[in-house]
């Protein structure tokens, strides 16, 4: 086949230098950059055709899927393969067409299946075989996640800790970091609290001000304090206070939630 225009993305070098090493051993990629940040990739595609883009998530400055969300409209947009140590990003990543979802550390076996599958997708030229393709992937990868619990890996000081969605109380915003707060201790996690919010569960999780969200699993109480706002009782007996601005979706999912 021709040469698969390549594009790596990621913040750490030796995650970069290893996904280029393996891509070398492949006679059909052309590697056009290795990139630190999504910015740096940005300005790549919009100056030349990329097939096959390798990209990492949690990075500086622009993230993988704001990278997504910038690329070129007048251009056909590349193939994405996700490589990332959180996995709790996956059903986003399907949500975006990625072809595939590579959680670190991978072994070769597991990253040549992956190219195997990125370099078929490009061979294929009819839009309805590849759209047919690419919606069986997502079914697949969602039906596969659909009884697993959702983990959130953090990783702190040399050490990875895995903390399951049920266990936290709350999350809070700290600058570039949102909290995990749960009743076996808090762990930080560098992502926003939109990004957060848009991966944790609806039914169960709700944002009720600008820093933080609660797990309504974890409520022991809650009523309407006055003034706008609606105080929240943890089983960690931690009092939360909702944003004034927030009244109207607390309210809404409290109802809902009362009429269940």
């Amino acid at each position: 086949m021709r040469n698969v225009r390549t594009i790596v993305v990621d913040d750490e070098p030796t995650a970069r230098a290893h996904i280029v090493r393996l891509l070398g051993e492949d006679p059909d990629i052309r590697i056009l950059a290795e990139c630190r940040n999504g910015l740096e990739a940005l300005e790549i595609c919009r100056k030349e055709t990329v097939d096959l883009l390798y990209l990492d998530i949690q990075m500086p400055l622009v993230n993988g899927f704001e990278l997504l969300k910038r690329l070129p409209s007048n251009k056909t947009a590349p193939f994405v393969i996700f490589s990332t140590a959180f996995d709790q990003y996956a059903l986003k990543a399907f949500d975006v067409r990625a072809v595939d979802y590579l959680l670190k550390p991978f072994d070769d076996d597991r990253f040549y299946e992956s190219l195997e599958r990125a370099k078929e997708f490009i061979e294929m030229r009819e839009q309805k075989v590849l759209a047919g393709r690419m919606l069986d992937l997502v079914q697949t990868h969602l039906k596969e996640r659909k009884d697993s619990a959702q983990v959130f890996l953090i990783k702190d000081k040399g050490r990875e800790y895995r903390i399951a969605a049920k266990d936290i109380l709350y999350v809070k915003a700290e600058g570039n970091y949102v909290v995990l707060q749960a009743m076996q201790g808090r762990h930080s996690l560098r992502m926003t609290m939109n990004m957060l919010e848009s991966e944790l569960d609806p039914a169960e999780f709700l944002r009720i001000h600008r820093s933080y969200i609660v797990n309504m699993a974890q409520v022991k109480s809650y009523r309407y304090s006055g003034n706008n706002e609606f105080t929240f009782l943890l089983r960690n007996d931690r009092h939360l206070v909702s944003g004034r601005n927030y009244r109207e979706q607390v309210a809404k999912f409290l109802t809902a939630r009362e009429q269940v």
